[in-house]
């Protein structure tokens, strides 16, 4: 599946994709999750600098929701402030998951020729009541309840397509096409619930892989 195309503004808002490479490192993806504590050390600079920002970004979603309750729109300025850090910790994940053996960049901009992409269309207006300081929150995350659920069993799934993938990347020297492209659907699915939980789109999330 090609990620350098541009995404189709007619989709979901939120939108992921993650490139399969026809050969990955049988070193770096060796079953047991030995590859993947390897994986793990080398991004441990990653970890320290998401460690800092943590607490920024969630002050920026919450001045958001004030901004949001005035103006009735998303400040672009803490719309990218969300979306870079999420983008930065995709590339990070799909690391660490086998999904690329590209290293993950360090910040949050867009690299079109990198394997992973994400992108959330900025909305142009916002419901106050969904995004409502606090009372919003809570709203959406009852509602988003059937998404975790739905969520939990595909983690397990996910977990479990992991370990399989690192002895088909030691046996063949690719991951299968068809458990990458559930790993990805499992990230897209979660990285869509989230961004409607954390307001940077109103549309309630599908309940889809694709």
């Amino acid at each position: 599946m090609a990620t350098t195309a541009p995404f189709s503004t007619a989709t979901y808002p939120v939108q992921l994709d993650v490139q399969r490479a026809p050969s990955q490192s049988r070193i770096t993806n060796f079953p047991l999750f030995i590859g993947t504590l390897i994986r793990a050390i080398l991004v441990i600079p990653h970890f320290i600098i998401f460690y800092v920002l943590w607490i920024p970004i969630l002050l920026g979603h919450f001045l958001a929701t004030f901004a949001i309750l005035a103006t009735g729109r998303y400040p672009q300025s803490l719309f990218g402030w969300y979306t870079g850090p999420v983008r930065w910790s995709l590339n990070v994940y799909a690391y660490l998951a086998s999904l690329t053996d590209a290293y993950p960049p360090f910040g949050g901009a867009q690299r079109p020729l990198h394997p992973v992409q994400f992108q959330v269309d900025y909305p142009l207006r916002s419901s106050r009541l969904l995004n409502f300081p606090f009372i919003g929150f809570l709203i959406k995350y009852i509602l988003l309840i059937p998404h975790l659920i739905a969520l939990y069993a595909l983690g397990i799934a996910f977990e479990a397509i992991w370990f399989i993938a690192a002895f088909a990347i030691l046996f063949t020297g690719s991951y299968p096409v068809g458990l990458h492209d559930f790993s990805v659907g499992v990230m897209r699915w979660g990285v869509r619930v989230y961004g409607y939980l954390f307001g940077v789109t109103d549309r309630y999330p599908p309940f889809s892989l694709s």
